[in-house]
């Protein structure tokens, strides 16, 4: 995920500053070599679909052929295009890693409804459901449990490829439970696991794990 965000911020920068320097370039450009307004030309090559704008003003706008360009802001606007033209694989493979599922959702956040590409997730009071096609990452929640609901920690997982884990952490305790392919019962994760009553975060490991389908309640089961 931290790919996606930077490749957002810096594509976005780009965006705005390579924008910027195409304005102020066109406008002090279109003063000298154009017959019309320099500023509607700065306005089309800013916000006409790059590079149209730009591509029209110099095929149509900059009519004054013989007079010599001011070459104003040349080199920023050159600097800042290769910055965009950089910044825009970044973005795309963040993106991509980011629609399929390929990063870390990571953070105190409760659990919470959400659906991502070849995963869903689903919780209702109790309970969570979570499937997913094909999956290499982590995916973590953190909830508030009560002794009882410690006790009661059932588990039903299956999957057919990888290897798929059910961690829990709580200040520096830590246990890992392998739910691989087929598992079915319930952790105490008071008496075995040596947990106390309250928050705890539940972390479902996923190593090129295809195919699972996770439930998990903390409630008595009857």
């Amino acid at each position: 995920m931290t790919l996606f965000i930077v490749g957002l911020i810096v594509f976005i920068a780009s965006v705005f500053t390579t924008a910027a320097f195409l304005g102020l370039w066109t406008y002090k450009d279109a003063q000298v070599k154009s017959d019309q307004p320099a500023g509607i030309w700065a306005l089309a090559a800013m916000f006409i679909s790059f590079p149209v704008g730009l591509i029209a003003y110099l095929l149509v706008g900059r009519t004054k052929k013989d007079v010599p360009a001011p070459g104003t802001y040349k080199t920023a606007l050159i600097v800042s295009i290769v910055v965009f033209a950089l910044a825009l694989p970044l973005f795309v493979c963040g993106t991509v890693r980011f629609a399929t599922g390929d990063y870390d959702f990571g953070g105190n956040t409760p659990m919470n409804r959400g659906v991502w590409a070849g995963r869903t997730v689903n919780t209702a009071n109790s309970h969570l459901a979570e499937t997913s096609r094909s999956r290499n990452a982590t995916s973590r929640r953190t909830i508030t449990l009560n002794a009882e609901q410690m006790q009661n920690f059932h588990v039903d997982s299956t999957s057919t490829e990888g290897r798929l884990y059910l961690e829990f952490e709580q200040g520096a305790n830590f246990s890992s439970v392998d739910i691989s392919y087929n598992f079915l019962g319930t952790i105490d994760l008071l008496q075995d696991h040596g947990f106390e009553p309250g928050r705890i975060r539940v972390v479902l490991r996923y190593e090129h794990t295809r195919n699972a389908e996770i439930i998990l309640n903390w409630r008595r089961i009857p």
